[in-house]
C-alpha cells in the first residue's frame, strides 16, 4: 500500500492557525523612492516596495545614503527585514502549537547583533540553508539566499496559499524549464533512486538542489507526496509561481541558484504582505497594512553569472553593487583558476563542505583543488571600504574557470610553477585533511594514526613544492614519491601508522611566500 508522507501539510496547517488581530492604519500608495542610485526605470518594479518599505521602517539606506539595490541579501540581513514587517508572527516562541523552541545555532550567540530576529523568527520548516558541524547547527547568517532557498522557505513558514491544491502537479511543473524533475511508475523504482542520491542521509550544502521526484498514479495523473522534499519544493515552486510572489520568467526559467538582490527582497516582502491581506488573514501576521500596491511586475532575468551555473567572468561595481557573492559549480572539474581584480584591495573567503578557506588577493591567481567539492560559494571583502570616495566607481572582476589539470606553465614538468596571470601559482587544497602545516615556518609534518582495525589506509598529498613521503608501518617504513599519490596500503593488522613529509628542494624555497602542505588520510575496508 502506498503511504503518502503528509507531515508537511499538517505542520503547514498549523502555522496558520493563530488569533486573528485587526490590521494597523493604512498607508498611501507610493511609486516614487528616496534614494538617489534606485533607477526609476530600471527599477520599475521594485520602486514601491522599496519607498513603502523605507517609510515603514522596515529597512534602511547606507550612511551615504543609497540603497543598494543590486547588492545581495544574506540571512541575517533578511531576518532583520522580516522580524520588522512581520511583527506578530514569532513561530520560534509558539511551543504550545508546534513544540517549538527558540533554536540555537553556534554561529549565533547571545552577543550576535541580529540574535533576537533570528531566533525570534527562523523554525526548521523550510530552512534548507541550516547546515551542521559536529552535531551542531549552523543559521550561517551571512549566506546569501537563492530564489530556490526563498521559495521553500517562505511557503513554509508561511504557509502561501494561491487556492486549491494542484491536481496535475507534474503539468504545473512543466513550466518551471530550469527544474530537475523524475516520474517513476512504482514506489520501488522511487524508493531505489533516492537511497541512491542520500537525500536524508547526506547534509546538502546551501543552495545546493535535489531532483523533484513523482510517482504515477492509477489514474494517469501524478504526485509528489510520497517523498518530503519533493512535496515541500513542488508545493513552494507551484505556489510561489501561482501567486506572484516569486515566478519563472516568459520563457520557463526559475533561475533556481540565483542570488536575491535588496531590490528583490523588498519586492517579494511587499508581495507576501499583498497576499496575506487578500487572503484576509494579514492580522495574523502584521500590524503594517499595505495599500494600492501595483499586481506583481515580473522582475528581471539574473544578470550572467549570478545564476551560479558555472564558471565565467563577473563584473561589479563594489561600492554601488556590493561585493561580490555567489556560487559555482565544478561539475567534475578538479582545478578552479581564480583571478580577482580590483581597483581597491579586495580578499576571497571561498565556502566548501562547510569550511571556509581564506585568499589574498596578492595570493591570486591560483589554482584550488575542488575535485573533492560538489559546489563552491566565492565571497570577495574589500579591506578599506571606509576609504572610498563616495563619489567614485570601484569596478572588480572576478573571473572563475575549472580545469581537469593545470596548465603547462613553460616549466617543462607541466606543474604549478609561475602562473599565468604572472604570480606564484600554487593549489589551494579543499578542506577536510588529516593534518595542514607550513613546512617552511612550521617544519615538516609528522604524525601518527590508528587504523582502528582498517585493512587499507588511503593517503594523498597537496603541497605547493615537490614534496615526498615516508609512511611508518609495522614492517618497515615505505617510501611514497608525490607522483605516486594517492595510493593504497595495506595496514591490516597494525595499531599504528606513522606519516612523515620530507620536502625535496628546500633550499630554493623565497622567504616572501608560504609553502602549505595538506595530508589527506582515511581508512577502508
Amino acid at each position: 500500500m502506498k503511504t503518502k508522507l503528509l507531515s508537511l501539510k499538517i505542520i503547514l496547517a498549523i502555522l496558520l492557525i493563530l488569533p486573528l488581530f485587526p490590521a494597523g492604519p493604512a498607508r498611501a500608495g507610493l511609486t516614487s523612492t528616496p534614494f538617489p542610485d534606485v533607477d526609476s526605470a530600471k527599477y520599475s518594479w521594485a520602486v514601491q516596495s522599496i519607498t513603502f518599505m523605507a517609510q515603514s521602517g522596515i529597512l534602511q539606506g547606507y550612511p551615504d545614503g543609497t540603497f543598494k539595490p543590486g547588492r545581495y541579501v544574506n540571512k541575517e540581513e533578511w531576518a532583520v527585514m522580516v522580524y520588522r514587517l512581520f511583527d506578530k508572527y514569532r513561530p520560534s516562541l509558539r511551543s504550545d502549537a508546534l513544540n517549538y523552541s527558540r533554536p540555537s545555532y553556534v554561529d549565533v550567540p547571545s552577543s550576535h547583533w541580529a540574535y533576537r530576529e533570528i531566533s525570534d523568527t527562523f523554525v526548521a520548516v523550510g530552512d534548507m540553508t541550516v547546515t551542521a558541524r559536529n552535531g551542531k547547527s549552523l543559521f550561517n547568517p551571512e549566506y546569501a539566499f537563492t530564489r530556490w532557498d526563498l521559495a521553500m522557505m517562505l511557503y513554509g513558514l508561511y504557509g502561501i496559499d494561491g487556492g486549491p491544491e494542484s491536481t496535475n502537479v507534474c503539468g504545473d511543473m512543466n513550466r518551471f524549464k530550469d527544474i530537475t524533475t523524475r516520474l517513476f511508475n512504482t514506489e520501488n523504482e522511487l524508493e531505489s533512486f533516492r537511497s541512491k542520491d542520500n537525500r536524508y542521509n547526506s547534509e546538502l550544502p546551501p543552495g545546493g538542489i535535489y531532483p523533484i521526484l513523482f510517482l504515477k498514479e492509477a489514474d494517469g495523473t501524478c504526485g509528489a507526496n510520497y517523498d518530503d522534499y519533493s512535496a515541500l519544493a513542488a508545493g513552494a515552486l507551484i505556489e510561489m509561481n501561482k501567486t506572484g510572489i516569486l515566478t519563472a520568467d516568459a520563457a520557463g526559467k526559475f533561475y533556481p541558484s540565483a542570488k536575491l538582490t535588496r531590490a528583490e527582497a523588498v519586492t517579494v516582502l511587499h508581495r507576501i504582505l499583498d497576499h496575506l491581506k487578500t487572503r484576509g488573514v494579514l492580522g495574523n501576521y502584521s500590524s503594517i497594512n499595505p495599500t494600492g500596491i501595483l499586481r506583481p511586475v515580473p522582475m528581471p532575468a539574473p544578470k550572467p553569472g549570478e545564476a551560479a551555473e558555472g564558471p565565467g567572468s563577473f563584473d561589479r561595481d563594489l561600492q554601488r553593487d556590493g561585493e561580490f557573492n555567489t556560487i559555482v559549480y565544478p561539475n567534475g572539474k578538479k582545478y578552479m583558476r581564480l583571478e580577482l581584480t580590483s581597483k581597491d584591495a579586495a580578499d576571497l573567503y571561498l565556502y566548501m563542505n562547510g569550511d571556509i578557506a581564506f585568499l589574498r588577493q596578492e595570493e591570486l591567481p591560483r589554482y584550488v583543488q575542488v575535485d573533492r567539492v560538489s559546489q563552491i560559494g566565492i565571497k570577495s571583502q574589500s579591506r578599506n571600504p571606509e576609504k572610498r570616495s563616495p563619489l567614485a566607481a570601484y569596478p572588480a572582476t572576478l573571473k572563475v574557470t575549472f580545469h581537469d589539470e593545470i596548465p603547462s606553465t613553460g616549466t617543462g614538468t607541466g606543474k604549478p610553477g609561475k602562473d599565468n596571470g604572472g604570480q606564484t601559482g600554487g593549489v589551494t587544497a579543499p578542506p577536510g585533511a588529516a593534518a595542514v602545516q607550513d613546512l617552511k615556518n612550521q617544519g615538516e609534518i609528522n604524525q601518527t594514526f590508528a587504523p582502528n582495525g582498517s585493512k587499507y589506509m588511503n593517503v594523498n598529498l597537496i603541497s605547493q613544492d615537490k614534496v615526498d613521503l615516508y609512511v611508518q608501518l609495522g614492517t618497515g617504513t615505505a617510501f611514497l614519491k608525490q607522483e605516486e599519490l594517492p595510493a593504497k596500503i595495506n595496514v591490516q593488522g597494525m595499531s599504528s601508522v606513522t606519516v612523515r613529509t620530507q620536502s625535496r628542494n628546500p633550499e630554493k624555497r623565497t622567504s616572501q611566500q608560504t609553502y602549505n602542505a595538506y595530508l589527506y588520510v582515511t581508512f577502508s575496508n
